[in-house]
């Protein structure tokens, strides 16, 4: 088994953004494609799927990564994130309770108040020992959906925008420019509300599971399956 395949970017940004749905504000079930840059130049491209109390991120095939995470599946209600590789129809199961940081930053995403989407993001800044200043810089569009449109700077001179969908109650659009001029973030495209099958949110037929433990033997060259 090729771990190369495996996808550092991908379980980030499932980690990053898992805490946004399943937040008390209201949950708004939806489909999306998610457009992510990571500050190299290299965009990835996800499937978002956001159900009740469950979220599905689908990977794109690459030519070259045929046997990588394919999947990552999350259910809130059990605090437990699932890894599907769908070439050797296994899955791994990592449990919140090992330390996976299921709600942190969670209204960066699904902002409580909606009315100031901004102000997580003030408060993981400052957390963090930046200051960052957030304004209000009116009404846009992203992907054909309004949105509110607001700009950060820090005193450092990094500075970026994000897009909040009142009607998803979602941030969809998060643009970061670095003092350095790199820029990063993610973009939802073709957002489609509505109830989500409950299938997408199961193990598939056949799966096998495989232990944390076999998982890293494989990354260190150990394991055999």
């Amino acid at each position: 088994m090729d771990m190369k395949a495996f996808s550092p970017r991908l379980a980030t940004i499932a980690l990053l953004l898992l805490s946004a749905v399943s937040t008390r504000a209201q949950k708004v079930e939806f489909s999306a494609d998610m457009q992510v840059s990571d500050g190299t130049g290299q965009t990835q491209t996800l499937k978002l799927f956001v159900g009740n109390n469950r979220a599905r991120f689908d990977r794109a095939k690459q030519r070259n990564d045929a046997n990588g995470i394919g999947s990552i599946l999350i259910d809130f209600q059990h605090q437990l994130i699932f890894l599907l590789l769908p070439q050797f129809k296994l899955y791994l199961q990592i449990a919140g309770s090992g330390g996976t940081p299921f709600y942190t930053g969670g209204w960066m995403f699904r902002p409580d108040p909606p009315k100031f989407p901004c102000n997580a993001w003030v408060t993981e800044a400052d957390r963090r020992g930046i200051t960052l200043r957030c304004t209000s810089a009116g009404q846009d569009t992203i992907d054909g959906r309004p949105a509110q449109k607001w700009d950060a700077i820090t005193t450092d001179a990094g500075h970026g925008s994000l897009w909040y969908d009142p009607d998803l109650n979602f941030i969809v659009k998060v643009l970061r420019i670095s003092k350095s001029g790199v820029q990063s973030g993610y973009e939802l495209q073709n957002a489609t509300q509505g109830t989500q099958p409950p299938a997408l949110f199961e193990i598939p037929t056949g799966y096998r599971k495989f232990t944390l433990n076999r998982f890293a033997d494989v990354l260190t060259g150990l394991g055999q399956w």
